[in-house]
């Protein structure tokens, strides 16, 4: 290899030491577990779109059936959380627990990630350095911070993304390894398949013809390998068909997936299929642009700036890392600004990933270019004084350093600049990202509980009020242990026959053969009527507010 990065990319035994790896390794863990625990939400929240939370807690305590996919993985691993820190914190807030497997899975898959980085630094002096600078980096970039704070489903994929990598490279000689990540993710979230044509072009075009054994061989191989995680992943979701199947079904249960019906329409998330590629063709070029500045917002231009010297270094010298990372960020960013929801940025985050690694190499070919550099700056600076390079060399020579020493100087100053910059950029952001004060969701359903009646109904249309009703009911169980008899329904999912299935079970006194909302509030006026929103199906003359809920005062 010729060019600036030549001095950067000789091999060196104490940068690939085991113990500056596991050392690395541990401090990026250990800075972004607790930079997530001291910005994580308290308990129920709404920060950071975080208002499924709810639901999800409601759905592990109920061994219910959470909305579309299902999540049957995640449940479960949530169910187990809960257990066991039950266990190890007793009579502490089960929202706040539920976070704390956010805050866990976010700050494993920034050690994860640094091994990756280091897998693809190793070649470079102090690779645990750059590896570990990738690390932070990803820890504090907005988009994984925020989601490490709240009870939801992304710092999950998060970590599952950077294994996805972890498999990929680091451990390319043994793909059950590739096998397990990819089932275990696809599981899920179903858009960790929109990252499989990068991995199959790894697999087909790099790992196929630097096996062992025939090229074609090796990727019949790796297309029956594909088929299997397919196959596990999906095995992985008769999950949710048993917990619907239960005696006693969970009041949680979209789709109730006790029949074919009914589990297709949760695993093929056909109540969201509107959402993609809803968005109006006037709104694309906004949406790209916002495509666009979620990337920039990640660590600055000045980040994004050396993110791309990265990849323009992987375009130069490893083609194939170019490809495999046009493969990555295609699929998923079309998918993300084609979603038409105002949250769609989060899909972004295996992009952000990558963007972190290409940061990391973009630091070393900074470093490497200084190193290249500098000699002859200070020669042509010289040579403007008056001094002669040629006739000077005693002089010169005490002024110019050696290279290895020059490479140090860079080193420590690159990185020095790139720890203050990342440590600063935390600061700045620390308020804004931060959960920890963020109390709406509880302060809402304290103050519903506050006001509500025996007997009451209790109807909701929005994620965040339904879901923080679910959760004080079915969750942690406050609400329903103040009123027991509290009827809660949804006004948006009443137009799904599973749902008036589901209410009628649960219900049935109060909904019986009800079709409508508006059926039931005929036949229970007797009965005090809330609403959590003021819907505009109803005249204002007919709602009363009262503390954050409505009243409904009848026709």
């Amino acid at each position: 290899m010729s060019g600036p990065l030549a001095a950067m990319t000789q091999p060196n035994t104490l940068s690939t030491s085991l113990w500056h790896r596991r050392l690395t390794m541990t401090a990026a863990t250990g800075f972004a577990f607790f930079l997530y625990l001291l910005t994580a939400a308290p308990g129920l929240t709404w920060a950071h779109h975080g208002a499924d939370g709810g639901e999800l807690l409601a759905a592990a305590v109920t061994n219910g059936v959470p909305h579309p996919p299902g999540y049957p993985l995640y449940i479960v691993l949530l169910q187990g959380w809960l257990w066991l820190t039950g266990i190890l914190f007793p009579n502490t807030d089960i929202a706040w627990r539920g976070t704390l497997l956010s805050v866990v899975c976010a700050a494993g898959s920034v050690g994860v990630t640094v091994r990756v980085a280091a897998y693809f630094l190793r070649k470079s002096e102090r690779s645990w350095l750059w590896a570990g600078l990738t690390g932070v980096a990803w820890s504090v970039a907005p988009l994984p911070w925020s989601q490490a704070l709240i009870t939801e489903v992304y710092a999950l994929h998060m970590l599952f993304v950077a294994l996805l990598g972890w498999a990929l490279f680091v451990k390319r000689r043994q793909d059950y390894w590739l096998l397990l990540v990819m089932a275990l993710g696809i599981a899920h979230h179903l858009t960790f398949v929109l990252l499989l044509p990068a991995v199959l072009y790894e697999c087909w075009f790099v790992r196929a013809v630097r096996g062992n054994g025939p090229p074609q061989r090796q990727r019949w191989r790796y297309l029956m390998l594909f088929a299997a995680a397919g196959v596990l992943a999906a095995l992985l979701h008769i999950r949710t068909p048993l917990a619907a199947m239960a005696p006693v079904p969970s009041p949680v249960n979209w789709g109730y997936p006790d029949n074919w019906d009914g589990f297709w329409w949760l695993v093929s998330g056909k109540a969201y299929r509107s959402y993609l590629f809803g968005a109006p063709s006037s709104t694309l070029l906004a949406r790209v642009a916002a495509w666009a500045s979620t990337l920039t917002t990640q660590l600055t231009p000045v980040g994004l700036a050396v993110m791309l010297i990265g990849l323009a270094n992987w375009d130069r010298q490893q083609p194939h890392l170019r490809n495999f990372s046009l493969l990555w960020l295609t699929p998923i960013s079309i998918y993300a600004i084609n979603y038409y929801t105002r949250d769609s940025e989060i899909y972004l985050l295996p992009v952000v990933w990558l963007s972190m690694l290409w940061f990391g190499v973009g630091l070393i070919t900074l470093v490497a270019w200084l190193a290249a550099e500098w000699p002859l700056w200070q020669q042509q600076w010289l040579a403007r004084q008056g001094r002669n390079p040629a006739t000077n060399g005693n002089a010169l020579a005490g002024r110019i350093p050696s290279s290895p020493r020059l490479n140090s100087q860079m080193t420590n100053g690159i990185a020095l600049i790139a720890l203050v910059g990342l440590l600063a950029l935390t600061g700045w952001r620390w308020a804004t990202i931060s959960a920890r004060s963020d109390f709406r969701a509880a302060y809402f359903l304290h103050e519903t509980i506050a006001v509500l009646e025996p007997h009451s109904i209790l109807i909701s249309s929005a994620d965040s009020e339904t879901f923080a009703l679910w959760y004080g009911a079915w969750g942690s169980g406050e609400l329903l242990e103040r009123y027991p008899d509290t009827v809660l329904l949804n006004y948006a999912l009443f137009q799904f026959p599973w749902y008036r299935r589901l209410v009628a079970a649960q219900y049935p006194m109060v909904v019986g053969d009800s079709s409508s909302v508006e059926e039931i509030l005929a036949r229970n006026a007797d009965r005090p009527i809330f609403f959590s929103e003021a819907l505009p199906y109803w005249p204002a003359e007919q709602m009363e507010a009262v503390g954050p809920i409505w009243r409904y005062l009848g026709p």
